[in-house]
């Protein structure tokens, strides 16, 4: 057999495949399994009133504290955006999108509580804090009730007040959508100087089972977190945090918690003295003693802090803060915007490994949506996927020129292949003599394919890392962003649509009009089902948005290689006098004193053309 078409094919498919699982956004197979985190445990000094936390730890031989209780609720309606807010911490409850495309994402795919709503006060975004190990003195407690001191229908006005510090904090809608913009003045009420060291964060709690990745897709809830400085980026999986809390100083852009589709951002404003934060982030493992840190409802803390350096006032003297927040869909036109656009905040947007190539695809696509689809991403996707074919047709000169090429030389090789039936090794060295005497490279087309995988793979991180697609409707898909899922299969509790077999199919059809050169009928049979099957099985996983544009790809393919059929039509016959093929042994070598045809090339049995 010829062997270069195996090993084409296989090498497609391993980088596929590798591709899929490695250079995408947040790709693997799941959690890693890990050690316990070298973290100690959360202790406060809580002011009188304050109850406890029914998650914080109570010391060996106290009593039980009473239930906490939740404080005076408060009411936002900004852009696009309702939010709730407590006196306890003064920070988030719920943050809930309008929009009818994220109906219900609330406390999920945006995470603002930690687990299912109680009054925890630790895991509140927004939630400031105001000792630090620098400094803390200008406040005796770690927590404390606040006291609500105004509201309207667009903001929420908390207070605190003791002997020595008063503070006053304002969260309000900005005119951004899915903003909030956050006020926090200190003053020293006491008769010395003080210091204090205020710090804001935003959090995320998911299991382990929530956050797996599995079969090329990333979950919805695959939490990314990240720090940016200027054109200084740090990503932080859930599985790089084994060394405990990760921190970069002198942030001037943002602190975020990600996922797919949407994120939790904090991004620093104006500070005492034009200070700049430290960004520390964590994933901090959090389960039961009758668990393991990598069991499946086992979970993750995810935290995103901003941490001002010290601060001291003077008595009567005052310190303000301010933070823009945005919890929402990473809407990329929302997103440059966010803070005035400062903060860049469209870098939350991982594309993975080929970022460049993938932020070019989706200006195309959404070029497409806005002025060929007539708003319809589906439509959008096929056009943009036309394009593309149409755009990297150059590139695919060389293997239809291969092609066509290698079908005319089938006669010859199919004589070869009788002619040495016996002798593989033989007919391997016959057939590439063949291709070297008429300037064919069986693997001339493998090196334009391979130029193509950033595109392919940028296209797959540009699918499955685009809101836009999330609950879009398309056709018979009810979520551009999900699995095609028409049918529902109880009995293995999975959906499945025609989506995965269409593209099986056509793949099928694809192999089968695209001649396999040197292999025989049992290899060019396996090769021809094992992609389609391997894609088919894949695709019962991955957002239908990437199965429209594989199978407008191979649709498209197909025409392609129709039109070559009529250029280079199957059959004919070898000319006359063109091709010689004679079999010869080392004794004709010898007999003309080991100047023979295979002479110090070829051994007993071996060919020449």
């Amino acid at each position: 057999m010829d062997r270069s078409s195996l090993v084409r094919i296989l090498l497609l498919a391993l980088l596929v495949v590798g591709g899929f699982y490695y250079l995408g956004p947040g790709m693997g197979l799941g959690g890693k399994k890990e050690a316990s985190q070298p973290i100690g445990l959360e202790s406060y000094v809580n002011a009188p009133g304050f109850a406890p936390d029914d998650v914080d730890s109570v010391p060996a031989g106290e009593p039980t504290p009473a239930p906490a209780v939740e404080g005076t609720l408060c009411y936002i309606k900004g852009d696009r955006f309702d939010a709730v807010l407590s006196g306890r911490g003064a920070a988030l409850v719920h943050f809930q999108l309008r929009d009818p495309q994220y109906a219900g994402v609330d406390g999920d795919l945006i995470s603002t509580n930690g687990e299912p709503p109680r009054p925890i006060e630790r895991w509140r975004s927004l939630r400031t804090l105001f000792r630090g190990p620098k400094g803390g003195d200008q406040l005796k407690y770690d927590r404390f009730n606040w006291t609500l001191e105004a509201s309207t229908p667009t903001s929420c006005t908390f207070s605190y007040a003791d002997d020595l510090v008063k503070i006053e904090k304002r969260i309000a809608a900005d005119d951004r959508p899915f903003e909030l913009t956050v006020s926090t003045t200190l003053t020293n009420l006491s008769d010395a100087p003080k210091t204090h060291e205020l710090s804001i964060e935003a959090f995320a709690y998911h299991t382990n089972k929530q956050v797996k990745s599995g079969m090329g897709r990333q979950s919805p809830l695959s939490t990314e977190l990240s720090c940016a400085r200027g054109s200084d980026i740090k990503r932080k999986p859930k599985d790089d945090f084994k060394e405990g809390w990760f921190s970069l100083p002198v942030v001037d852009r943002y602190v975020a918690i990600s996922n797919p589709y949407f994120t939790e951002a904090i991004m620093p404003g104006e500070a005492p003295d034009g200070a700049h934060p430290t960004c520390d982030l964590l994933a901090e493992q959090w389960y039961t003693s009758a668990q393991k840190a990598d069991d499946d409802d086992a979970g993750a803390v995810y935290h995103g802090r901003l941490e001002y350096p010290p601060k001291e006032l003077k008595p009567q003297q005052s310190a303000t803060y301010t933070q823009a927040a945005f919890f929402g869909p990473k809407e990329r036109a929302v997103l440059a915007k966010a803070d005035g656009g400062t903060p860049h905040l469209g870098d939350v947007i991982n594309l993975g490994f080929f970022s460049p190539v993938a932020k070019v695809l989706v200006g195309v696509l959404v070029f497409f949506h806005d002025h060929v689809s007539m708003g319809n991403w589906g439509l959008a996707i096929i056009s943009m996927t036309v394009s593309l074919r149409l755009l990297l047709l150059p590139l695919s000169i060389k293997p239809v020129m291969t092609s066509i090429a290698m079908r005319k030389l089938k006669p010859e090789i199919d004589l070869l292949s009788i002619k040495f039936k016996d002798d593989a090794q033989a007919k391997n060295m016959a057939t590439m003599e063949l291709y070297r005497k008429h300037g064919v490279n069986p693997l001339g087309g493998c090196l334009p394919q391979l130029v193509q995988m950033p595109i392919w793979f940028a296209m797959y991180t540009t699918l499955q890392t685009a809101v836009e697609m999330y609950h879009e409707h398309f056709l018979w898909f009810r979520d551009l962003s999900a699995p095609d899922s028409l049918i529902t299969l109880p009995w293995v509790h999975m959906a499945i649509g025609p989506l995965p077999l269409l593209i099986g199919g056509f793949m099928i059809v694809q192999q089968k009009i695209v001649p396999q050169q040197g292999m025989d009928p049992m290899q060019a049979k396996m090769m021809m089902y094992m992609m389609p099957i391997m894609f088919t099985g894949m695709m019962i996983f991955l957002p239908a948005a990437l199965g429209v544009y594989m199978l407008t790809n191979s649709v498209l393919g197909i025409t392609q290689q129709l039109v070559i059929e009529r250029i280079a039509p199957r059959g004919g016959k070898p000319a006359s006098g063109e091709i010689t093929v004679k079999a010869v042994d080392k004794s004709d070598g010898d007999k003309n004193g080991g100047d023979g045809p295979l002479s110090g090339t070829f051994g007993k049995g071996k060919a020449r053309v």
